[in-house]
């Protein structure tokens, strides 16, 4: 399966250029947040790490 993730750091930036990229490439399932480069938990970004399995792209 493919899956994306998408963050972007403040809330006026817009994600839907990476979300339309994703879908383009074929990704099934995107995980996404708006929070800062700099933080050090990224909640969507571990729920991403979890459902990753042999194969996934």
């Amino acid at each position: 399966m493919k899956i994306g993730y998408v963050r972007v750091s403040k809330e006026e930036q817009n994600e839907q250029l990476q979300i339309d990229a994703l879908k383009k490439y074929g990704c099934e399932k995107t995980f996404q947040e708006k929070i800062s480069g700099t933080a050090k938990l990224r909640p969507e970004f571990e729920k991403m790490k979890e459902v990753l399995r042999s194969g996934d792209e």
